[in-house]
């Protein structure tokens, strides 16, 4: 009863902050019923809000404001998960629909700048098929994939032809839903434009004009910025990515350097910036007077949000200090975590689908997290930074005051980082499978250097209004020397043990050996090898799908290092992203074909580069020809070996797929072909050479050039089931018909990597079983050999 009794009073002072956690559990409820008829929603809302304005009573109204929300964002699951279109396109299978929609066309805006690009369109019509189908009225948003050439330049009525498709969801295991993702922020459809109209001139044109100046204030941003440091490359994108949270322009490396040192969130417009903002032009304009001041600071901090591509974690604040700056003004009181869930509510009222995105969970996961803990962590560490109990303050000398200030100051900047830290815990663990403990240490030095960092950009901005060019130049570059300094910092905490660690949380249970076979879009290769805990990829992808598909995936699944890496040939769709994968996971073994690296290939080809720094044939990167044998996998329950079969010291040919390295694997009595992109020339060769081609399981890629999957090599491998990549949208690198009809003929299971996704092959004793991510395709193979 004491606790009770002393929660209760809190709670009264607080009424926002539980109507905002009211709301979310409003949310959560109609997520997980899905859309529903509303007719029942509408009356017991009015039951609810009639007994809370009666009652007046603040847990009277917290089930009425539950219930408003559980409609609103019922309402939007109607808008955009159950929509008629995006449920039509699924049905297709991955197949494009040909179509002409009409609406306003806006730019593309999500993040810090405008995509040039794209566009997103506000839908009202909609004609399929030939243009002789009569229109349909319907009301969405799509994406559009502006035509080469084609530039958004002015406000209006489009109508646009072309072909429409479903956003794309993840077909690999940890893959960002990008599906999931889109229809959140509210479009249901994406369409590459073929022809754009103009039609008639909007006279609501007001997001329109807003976007393009917002745009323009970047850019204006982005040139001063830039002065005088124009050669500071991508060290010089920390500046534009902490000022206008553009993390795009610090690039890949610095912003993992960041994200794995745990404050990769200093890149995102957060309470910190509008805070040191509003206190920069505050500082600046104090000679305004206090009531016309705050008006200016609340009009500033909303633009700057709005410029800066209207973020959670900027928006929450916008709202905080808007409310922080406007309570004096109406005699009101303030309460930091009542305004926290104020800001909560509005934006959430705005937009329910803002609650499942790990930006919002975060933002104020965090912030709550220290309004209701930091103070009570600083004072339990009182006595460390507190003067003597015996020694009377007025006897203190100065240098004890002073260093007692900075132990102070010490001791909230640490109890603040670990307070932060634990509340984005759980949050991290749930949507990254990630810990980063050396973030409670690396915020002590990187976040007040970020906010250096924005006071010298503020600094520049107002040097560069007052056309004082040489002053913005001198600021420009000692910013450069600080963000150089950060950029060194991040790395140096990255580097540290356990800095970053991934968890396996998947409650599944673990087969003694498993391959995981990606679906990687354009003609590309990778998958992962495991048996007991050896761990090995078997290609690696480009850059792109590296940094999208495999390591998301090893990060999934707590992988941090890696025992081996098959290399097929040298290709950069297979082999681009092996210098990542060293840096970051350090195998123990690389195995490539005898003829790689191939001595015509440029020198900025993948394994030519990766010779000048890891030597051919030394202690890591051995080489092997037809007929070598690679111990992969020794000592466990299903040992993992490979026999090359393909190609030999004089299979020298131009192209690299007829280069590609062919294993028979066995893993332990399962045998499977693994082709990649071998062609008519691979087949014929390992035909007259009487290849062990017989297997369970083939799996196989799509020659850039040339035919593959010849029938007589069918024949002679006979697998009970065949994995193959494709593309719908590529005809070199589509599935052969051949294939499909043999398939179909003797009844063997076709997984093909677009329509299946990701197969994962999950290996006992007594069988393999073979399922699709994404389609949840299934087969089982027994041991044929």
């Amino acid at each position: 009863m004491t606790l009770i009794s002393s929660i209760r009073p809190w709670c009264r002072k607080q009424p926002l902050l539980l109507g905002s956690a009211a709301a979310a559990l409003g949310i959560l409820g109609a997520e997980a019923t899905g859309p529903v008829p509303a007719f029942w929603l509408f009356a017991c809302l009015a039951m609810l809000w009639l007994l809370a304005i009666w009652r007046r009573n603040l847990w009277q109204t917290l089930p009425a404001v539950a219930c408003t929300f559980a409609l609103v964002h019922s309402l939007r699951l109607a808008d955009t998960f159950t929509h008629p279109i995006r449920e039509f396109l699924e049905s297709r299978a991955d197949r494009p629909a040909e179509a002409e929609i009409r609406g306003r066309l806006y730019p593309w805006n999500d993040g810090a700048e405008l995509d040039p690009a794209q566009a997103l369109c506000k839908v009202h019509e909609i004609r399929w098929g030939h243009l002789g189908y009569k229109p349909e009225a319907v009301s969405c948003q799509i994406r559009v994939r502006l035509p080469l050439g084609v530039a958004l330049d002015r406000p209006g009525t489009y109508a646009i032809r072309g072909a429409l498709t479903a956003p794309t969801a993840a077909k690999n295991p940890g893959q960002f839903d990008a599906a999931t993702y889109s229809l959140r922020m509210g479009w249901v459809a994406q369409m590459q434009a073929r022809t754009v109209l103009w039609q008639e001139q909007d006279p609501r044109a007001f997001r329109f004009h807003a976007l393009q100046m917002a745009e323009s204030c970047r850019e204006w941003i982005i040139h001063q910025l830039g002065r005088g440091i124009e050669d500071g490359g991508e060290t010089a994108g920390v500046i534009l990515a902490m000022a206008l949270g553009a993390a795009d322009a610090a690039g890949h490396e610095i912003e993992d350097a960041f994200r794995d040192s745990g404050t990769l969130h200093v890149f995102a417009v957060s309470g910190l910036h509008v805070v040191m903002l509003a206190g920069i032009a505050g500082s600046c304009l104090f000679w305004l007077g206090k009531q016309r001041l705050s008006l200016l600071l609340i009009l500033l901090v909303f633009a700057y949000a709005f410029m800066t591509g209207w973020r959670p974690s900027a928006a929450r604040a916008a709202f905080m200090t808007s409310f922080l700056l406007a309570a004096p003004l109406f005699n009101r009181q303030t309460q930091a975590p009542n305004i926290l869930g104020a800001a909560a509510l509005l934006l959430l009222l705005g937009d329910s689908h803002q609650l499942f995105l790990p930006g919002f969970q975060l933002s104020f996961a965090v912030l709550l997290a220290i309004l209701l803990a930091a103070s009570w962590l600083t004072d339990k560490a009182r006595r460390w930074w507190d003067l003597d109990p015996f020694l009377p303050p007025v006897l203190a000398s100065r240098w004890q005051r002073f260093w007692a200030r900075r132990r102070k100051a010490a001791a909230s900047l640490v109890c603040v980082s670990a307070v932060a830290w634990a509340g984005s815990l759980p949050f991290m663990l749930g949507h990254f499978s990630t810990v980063t403990p050396v973030a409670v240490l690396s915020n002590l030095l990187l976040v007040p250097a970020s906010g250096f960092c924005l006071v010298l950009s503020c600094m520049s901005l107002s040097l560069a209004a007052c056309q004082w060019g040489a002053a913005v130049v001198l600021v420009n570059q000692t910013n450069l020397w600080l963000a150089k300094g950060m950029v060194l910092l991040a790395g140096w905490f990255a580097a540290l043990p356990y800095a970053n660690h991934a968890l396996d949380l998947r409650q599944e249970t673990r087969p003694p050996a498993e391959i995981q076979v990606f679906s990687v879009p354009y003609g590309g290769a990778a998958s992962y090898l495991r048996s007991d805990d050896r761990h090995w990829l078997l290609d690696t992808g480009n850059e792109r799908t590296w940094r999208g598909i495999v390591r998301p995936f090893l990060r999934q699944a707590g992988i941090h290092h890696l025992d081996g890496l098959v290399l097929t040939h040298a290709d950069i769709s297979h082999a681009g992203a092996v210098p990542l994968l060293l840096k970051s996971y350090h195998p123990q073994h690389l195995f490539t074909s005898v003829l790689e690296p191939w001595p015509q290939d440029p020198p900025f080809a993948s394994l030519k580069k990766l010779a000048r720094t890891l030597p051919p044939d030394g202690d890591l990167w051995k080489r092997g020809g037809a007929g070598e044998i690679l111990e992969l996998i020794e000592g466990t329950r299903l040992p993992v070996r490979a026999q090359v079969l393909y190609p030999g010291p004089g299979d020298l040919h131009e192209k690299a797929d007829d280069r590609g390295m062919v294993l028979r694997m066995q893993v332990g009595r399962h045998v499977l072909l693994w082709l990649g992109d071998a062609g008519f020339v691979t087949e014929k060769r390992l035909l007259e050479t009487r290849a062990a081609v017989r297997c369970d399981i083939l799996v196989r890629n799509q020659h850039s050039a040339d035919a593959s999957g010849l029938e007589e090599f069918l024949a002679a491998a006979r697998p009970q089931a065949i994995i193959s990549s494709s593309d719908a949208w590529q005809v070199e690198e589509r599935l052969p018909e051949r294939i499909r009809a043999y398939c179909d003929r003797l009844a063997i299971p076709l997984f093909d990597l677009t329509q299946s996704g990701c197969v994962g092959i999950r290996f006992e004793e007594s069988g393999a079983r073979l399922r699709g991510y994404y389609s949840g395709q299934e087969a089982v193979i027994r041991p044929g050999l």
